[in-house]
């Protein structure tokens, strides 16, 4: 279930808001012909503007991603906790759930050592998937790129997330086209980058989303958390 917003949210000040509608733009990877994508159980309701959510840290391996204070009761916060494969100690798994620590299950993925025996594996909408089979990875010098298949029902058209980390800083950036340009830019996922310090506010991990992204907001939040959980995870 993607996470319904009204459209007249009032739009969020201090959120850059060079975002456009990825579907009015002239770019596109299909033909003009091509069946028109059908976001994954989306209510087809989208925010007026760009919205940042915040990682929060909570106790016994934990965190929730929420929007700011201001937004209101439309926009529901995510529920994450981490904990180990009892049969694989060094396996861990990853349980996304919304409204409530007990609210409706997101997704949830597994993943061990990088030379595992066992692949990692991710369950989303109900259905489980090898993570090789979802998310695809070509590394270069400047740039590391990912490829997210959005696994939706029905025989729409196959849609895909393009992720890389162009910007530098461990900044990872989520398109709906591998064109990779403004009009087409669903999300940012910015990692905390500055050492704690005494006397500064500590700065939280982000996610930002624009009105187009929170089609694709499951999909978006699960492929943002395996690609930092494989590109920080150690290689052995």
């Amino acid at each position: 279930m993607i996470l319904p917003s009204p459209s007249d949210l009032n739009p969020v000040s201090g959120i850059p808001l060079d975002f456009k509608d990825p579907k009015k733009s002239p770019s596109s990877d299909y033909a003009p012909s091509s069946p028109v994508v059908s976001p994954p159980r989306y209510r087809g309701l989208r925010p007026a503007a760009p919205i940042t959510y915040t990682f929060t840290p909570l106790p016994s391996n934990s965190m929730l991603l929420a929007p700011p204070p201001k937004i209101n009761d439309s926009q529901r916060p995510y529920h994450i906790s981490v904990s180990l494969n009892c049969f694989t100690p060094s396996s861990y798994i990853t349980v996304i759930r919304k409204n409530s620590w007990d609210g409706e299950l997101v997704g949830d993925f597994e993943m061990g050592a990088a030379n595992a025996r066992n692949p990692g594996t991710l369950c989303l909408r109900g259905n489980e998937y090898p993570i090789s089979d979802i998310l695809e990875s070509q590394f270069n010098v400047f740039r590391t790129t990912w490829l997210w298949k959005v696994k939706s029902f029905g025989p729409e058209k196959p849609m895909s997330l393009f992720w890389d980390d162009y910007q530098g800083g461990g900044v990872l950036s989520c398109y709906s086209s591998q064109d990779r340009n403004s009009a087409n830019l669903l999300a940012k996922f910015t990692p905390r980058s500055h050492l704690r310090r005494q006397g500064q506010p500590v700065e939280p991990p982000k996610l930002l989303v624009s009105p187009a992204g929170h089609d694709f907001f499951d999909d978006i939040l699960l492929s943002a958390l395996v690609i930092e959980r494989t590109r920080t995870a150690p290689s052995s």
